[in-house]
């Protein structure tokens, strides 16, 4: 029985991680540095302090 809740939390977890994976903007996305507009999925946002909106790039 101990088995089956661990299997069943492991499911739960890779679930949460592929749906949190989705969730991020791809690269030549707009995007803004505090993550208003979504989180970049490669973590970076270029933004120049005189646009309103950046680019999501790989570092």
């Amino acid at each position: 029985m101990k088995l089956f809740y661990f299997f069943v939390v492991v499911i739960m977890a890779v679930l949460a991680a592929v749906t949190q994976a989705q969730d991020c903007l791809s690269n030549g996305s707009p995007c803004q540095w505090d993550g208003s507009l979504g989180n970049c999925c490669s973590g970076f946002c270029l933004q120049q302090a005189s646009e309103a909106t950046g680019i999501c790039q790989a570092r």
